[in-house]
């Protein structure tokens, strides 16, 4: 029995997945000039049609970057925030991190989230989502979108990484619309063994399915103390970080709520054949990596695929202690796939 505990950023031995040794948290390049430039993208909901909605977010690359960028997309309840982080973002910020170590990375908050546009929220699926991600990828290759601070990149390559929820949104896009350069999957899984019944039993059940029924728009987790002990291992968090989390926290569409419980990317990732990525935390309390074995089997047709377990950390992996790790392993992982997503 594998004790994940004590799996110190290790890849799991699996046939066709690799594995390797944990990366360094430091590039031996120079760190790059890194821009931020603030985005928005118009977007269609094929749930809502005839109407246009924006999606707002942050660019952050490095300087003159145009050859590749990680579209992120965020969990129940976050937004943007969650891959940049504004407390001690040297730590906590993602998209800081890679940029210094030469990668573009896009936080948006996806609709219904932060910033962007919040039209009903029954309108805002899985499906929807993913529908709306493959018009920013093309929007992010043609260089159609808008900035105020003017012109904006066009890339020659667009990866997609996604966190707990977010990463069914990308499954869904890399495996229905086949537009990824790269797919990063950070805390989500789809076997029994790899999804906690407990919290299924617990709080997803009787607590968000109930409340999605009451209003087009939910707070995730019940309230503040049960979302941070269910995002969080306590052990591997700083409390101030906590307590920011929870206080930007956003409400969850309805929507998203009733359509993710099937998990409709089962229907697709058998089929994706992008590099792949997965990161899992040692002490996520709603998707265990007990389950990692049997979930990697499930993308089937990637030849090119690898697994990292993150010790001491809980399901929010980019705002633990830990978070400059799972950074290095996603600049690593990206620094051995410059062919198809290459370093600026």
């Amino acid at each position: 029995m594998r004790r994940p505990g004590v799996v110190a950023a290790m890849v799991v031995l699996l046939a066709g997945v690799a594995i390797g040794t944990a990366p360094t948290t430091s590039s031996a390049a120079a760190p790059a000039t890194v821009v931020r430039s603030e985005v928005a993208f118009t977007v269609t909901n094929p749930l809502d049609p005839g109407q246009q909605h924006t999606v707002r977010g942050t660019l952050v690359r490095p300087e003159g970057c145009t050859s590749s960028v990680l579209l992120a997309e965020h969990g129940l309840s976050y937004s943007r925030y969650a891959w940049d982080f504004p407390l001690n973002p040297a730590t906590y910020s993602m998209a800081e991190g890679l940029a210094e170590r030469g990668h573009a990375l896009l936080a948006i908050d996806e609709l219904g989230y932060g910033a962007s546009d919040h039209p009903n929220g029954y309108t805002l699926t899985v499906q929807a989502y993913a529908a709306m991600t493959d018009e920013i990828v093309q929007q992010l290759r043609r260089g159609s979108y808008f900035s105020p601070a003017g012109t904006v990149p066009a890339f020659a390559h667009v990866g997609l990484i996604g966190h707990s929820a977010g990463s069914e949104i990308v499954e869904l896009a890399a495996g229905g619309f086949r537009d990824a350069d790269a797919l990063i999957v950070t805390g989500y899984e789809h076997t029994p063994t790899g999804v906690s019944q407990d919290w299924l039993a617990r709080e997803w059940i009787p607590g968000d399915n109930t409340r999605a029924a009451q209003s087009d728009y939910e707070y995730f987790e019940t309230d503040p103390r049960t979302r941070a002990a269910d995002m969080y291992t306590a052990a591997g968090a700083d409390p101030d970080v906590i307590a920011r989390d929870n206080r930007l926290a956003n409400l969850t569409p309805s929507g998203e709520i009733y359509s993710i419980g099937l998990q409709p990317s089962r229907s697709v990732i058998g089929g994706i054949t992008a590099p792949l990525l997965v990161i899992l935390a040692a002490d996520d309390a709603i998707f265990p990596p007990a389950g990692a074995d049997a979930e990697m089997s499930l993308f089937a047709s990637a030849t090119d695929k690898t697994l990292y377990i993150v010790p001491g950390t809980g399901h929010v992996l980019t705002l633990h202690r830990s978070a400059p790790t799972t950074t290095a392993m996603v600049a690593s992982w990206l620094e051995n796939h410059e062919a198809v997503m290459p370093r600026c």
